[in-house]
């Protein structure tokens, strides 16, 4: 899969907002960065972080995968629903 990626449509990085990226989630964004698939980054669990403080995580994580303001960064909760629709919007309108 991952040596074809004109394959890909449109990556999803699912990253928790409560704590800094793994090295994992900062290789996987390098590689897409690398190819130039289109990435969008949920930041799951955000519901378990301050409203105040979620802007500022988004941001810390945004940073620290090195993605530009072009890829999309959403605070989301699977347990909630937060982003679920901006997200399925964004699948959707790729697919």
């Amino acid at each position: 899969f991952f040596s074809r990626p004109e394959q890909i449509t449109l990556g999803v990085l699912i990253v928790d907002a409560r704590h800094a990226p793994t090295a994992d989630d900062v290789t996987m964004a390098g590689w897409f960065r690398s190819t130039g698939r289109p990435l969008v980054v949920a930041a799951n669990k955000c519901d378990k972080l301050a409203k105040t403080a979620v802007p500022g995580a988004v941001e810390a994580i945004r940073e620290a995968l090195g993605l530009g303001e072009e890829t999309a960064v959403l605070p989301f909760s699977a347990e909630k629903g937060t982003g679920r629709d901006e997200l399925l919007g964004m699948i959707n309108s790729v697919i």
